[in-house]
């Protein structure tokens, strides 16, 4: 990445974003084109001399920048640059939550000219219970029009720069879900056109392309597969001035279709995707739009109705609908996929240019773009070099040669070879020998590791609460990469956790964040996280003052946290360092490896830990502890037994569900068998402590008792949470 400056192009095949420019000239001067002429008079003008880097570009085709208008960016920086290496200037990601997390990736986005630039739309507008909220319960959702203009503007509020409502049942994915009626549709649609908002709905088959266009949305994501669109509704969708986004490049892998992954084989693609992006596009098959197969899907009828739109004069966007990311093995690449949805776009009947007509002016034109998508003067200096003619042959634009992004040159070697010196990555997916699936991408959590997901998910869907106790944007990250491996908690096998829990863990969450605040601020400039799991205070926390954030958990535990955490949210104040060891074995040294001080005031943090311990365990975890703590260090623990799981409710309704229900692997892990009063127990350790209940954290934030803890009840299991002082000097280390 470099400073913009006078750059001229000369001897260029310009395809301007509406027409082919031969033997052209163009002139970028601080970030904007400045002049597009014959390169025979450019040569002459007085402009010419100040070019700083005069480029030959005989043989090549200069296009605008290249648009994706389907996207995911899954909260990472990572495909904004992955998609520049390919000449995609500008990607609109039609789902990223939560709220400001999407707000730092476009603003950052927005001042670095080594990634593609960002448009969003924020969160989807879906049904209650619909898709994706079945399995994301953290989402907003609608169950009719009343509250659309409310979701409309909240997404504004936000920062979206498009609406996306959800109309898929989920048939597609094995599942029978309640979606936004007409009515509800047309209501979102009209608040977003009164809100100066383009509309896009996402549509699963042919009816619900009709709903779409009842609604009037402004446009419409994927096509069918279970049959080409009918005629009359093309003819509808040319006369309401309608255009589609085929994503043609998800549609084909979607459907097994084999074209997709070819370009594995084609070095001028595969030669510049990192290891994991490779990985996931030869073989991953996370994030489609399909994860049932049936025979009637057919890509056939995708291109066929493509055809009928593009024929009959309905305008269409590329739009891949790209969704990998380290960690998540989407085989629609960021950046790659759209030179496949381009050659996707001329088998269906496009030509070359009015592909990448696709790819610039008309996606510019759809969302409101109106400082890019062509070359002309004034216009930002977006540009894609690439090797050939790609006006005549489609696949020459996967020949990049050079990118420009404001008149900035992106230095694609450079992140080729950063990409090529990382670590390979790990297999795709992996299980734990307790059953429960941990599809995450490359680490294989095991069973304890895996009830980190549980805590994520709750957390993920506190965020989205507007009564939220916290926001922890990394939890809703994690819930979205850990894809699979969620499904034992958030799907049907975790229901009855997620009853009895109630919003246990969010009440939890926040009495350690309290207490973590109030610790740093007297003194403690050092956390220890034992056990950390996904935990995501290091980055979310508003800490007081500077501390060390030490998080010490297992290598697949944070093997996975890392592949989702990293690049994507800045540290909030601390320096975070994690600490690979097991609790069981010599993690005091590891810590003091990692440049922990037994000197200093420490915060230790014994969140969920307790519990898959024996009392034996236990007590030579708080002795090791103890020996490390200097004085005036604290303490937080949260403090269970499997008494839990012989109350006679607990008893009654694991009797009642199958073995693999999620509630049966916790009592399967859950070891601790004491009955020590926690109080007594902690102060035979050296602390001193006071408690609080589940049923009193509750009251005070105006939430229901968590049944699994309610004292009304009989038959009930108790729960303690504790935080203590230091009232004894440290032991031997």
């Amino acid at each position: 990445m470099g400073a913009p400056f006078v750059i001229r192009i000369d001897h260029a095949r310009v395809f301007d974003g509406e027409r082919v420019l031969d033997d052209v000239s163009v002139l970028v001067d601080t970030g904007r084109v400045t002049a597009v002429t014959p390169t025979a008079q450019a040569a002459a003008g007085p402009a010419a001399a100040t070019a700083a880097e005069v480029i030959d570009a005989t043989g090549h085709t200069l296009l605008p920048g290249l648009i994706d208008g389907h996207t995911h960016v899954m909260g990472t920086l990572h495909n904004l640059r992955l998609a520049l290496t390919f000449g995609v200037t500008t990607e609109v990601d039609l789902f990223s939550f939560p709220a400001d997390l999407t707000g730092w990736l476009c603003d950052t986005a927005a001042h670095r000219d080594d990634l593609a630039d960002l448009r969003s739309a924020g969160t989807v507008i879906c049904a209650t219970g619909g898709h994706p909220a079945a399995t994301m319960p953290f989402l907003p959702s609608l169950d009719g029009p009343a509250a659309a203009g409310d979701q409309v503007r909240l997404r504004q509020k936000e920062g979206a720069h498009v609406v996306k409502m959800m109309l898929d049942d989920g048939c597609h994915h094995g599942a029978e879900l309640p979606t936004l009626d007409s009515a509800t549709a047309a209501a979102v649609a009209d608040a977003a056109r009164s809100a100066g908002l383009p509309s896009v709905a996402h549509v699963a088959d042919v009816e619900t392309v009709r709903t779409a266009l009842d609604a009037g949305v402004d446009a419409v994501t994927h096509v069918p597969l279970e049959a080409p669109l009918p005629q009359e509704a093309v003819d509808r969708a040319v006369a309401e001035g309608r255009y589609f986004i085929p994503t043609l490049a998800m549609m084909e892998m979607s459907c097994g279709a084999p074209g997709g992954r070819d370009l594995a084989a084609d070095e001028r693609i595969a030669g510049h995707l990192p290891a994991d992006a490779l990985s996931a596009l030869t073989g991953g098959t996370e994030g489609l739009c399909v994860t049932v197969p049936s025979p009637e899907l057919d890509f056939a009828n995708a291109l066929e109705t493509t055809r009928r739109l593009h024929a009959s004069g309905v305008p269409l966007v590329a739009g891949t609908d790209a969704n990998n990311a380290p960690g998540r093995a989407c085989p629609v690449v960021h950046g790659a996929a759209l030179h496949r949805e381009l050659e996707l776009l001329v088998t269906a009947g496009l030509s070359p240019v009015e592909a990448l007509r696709a790819a610039t002016a008309t996606p510019a034109r759809l969302f409101g773009l109106s400082d890019r998508g062509r070359i002309a003067p004034g216009l930002r200096a977006d540009l894609v070099l690439v090797e050939g003619d790609a006006t005549t042959d489609i696949t020459a634009t996967r020949a990049v040669r050079r990118v420009w992004r404001r008149g900035v040159s992106f230095d694609r070697e450079a992140a080729r070879a950063a990409w090529q010196s990382a670590a390979p990555p790990a297999p795709v997916a992996g299980s734990d020998p307790a059953g429960v699936a941990t599809a995450v991408g490359g680490a294989e959590l095991t069973a304890v590791g895996s009830t980190a997901l549980a805590v994520a998910a709750s957390r993920a869907a506190e965020s989205g609460r507007p009564d939220r106790l916290f926001q922890d944007p990394v939890a809703v990250q994690v819930a979205v990469a850990a894809g699979g491996a969620l499904a034992a908690w958030s799907g049907p096998r975790g229901e009855l956790l997620r009853r009895a829990m109630g919003d246990y863990f969010a009440l939890r969450t926040r009495f350690f964040d309290d207490w973590l605040h109030e610790a740093v601020t007297a003194g403690c400039r050092q956390v220890v996280v034992l056990a950390a799991g996904l935990d995501a205070r290091a980055f979310r926390l508003d800490w007081p003052a500077p501390v060390r954030v030490f998080e010490i958990d297992r290598a697949d535990v944070l093997t996975f946290k890392d592949k989702i955490i990293t690049g994507r949210v800045p540290l909030s104040g601390s320096e975070r360092i994690p600490v690979t060891c097991d609790l069981r074995d010599d993690w005091p040294g590891a810590l003091r490896e990692r440049g922990f001080d037994p000197g200093l005031p420490t915060a230790w943090l014994v969140e969920g830990i307790m519990v898959y311990l024996t009392e034996e365990e236990g007590d030579g975890l708080l002795a090791r502890l103890g020996a490390l703590s200097a004085p005036a260090s604290r303490i937080a623990v949260e403090y269970g037994s499997r008494a839990m799981f012989r109350t006679d409710n607990t008893r009654t309704a694991l009797d009642a569900t199958a073995e693999s229900d999620t509630l049966h692997t916790l009592a399967a892990l859950w070891r601790n068998e004491s009955t020590t009063d926690p109080l007594a127990r902690l102060a035979a350790h050296g602390w001193t402590a006071t408690t609080r209940e589940p049923a009193d954290l509750a009251a005070e934030h105006g939430r229901p008792t968590p049944p699994a803890f309610d004292p009304r009840q009989p038959g009930t299991a108790r729960i303690t949470l504790l935080s203590g002082r230091r009232h004894t000097s440290p032991g031997p280390g």
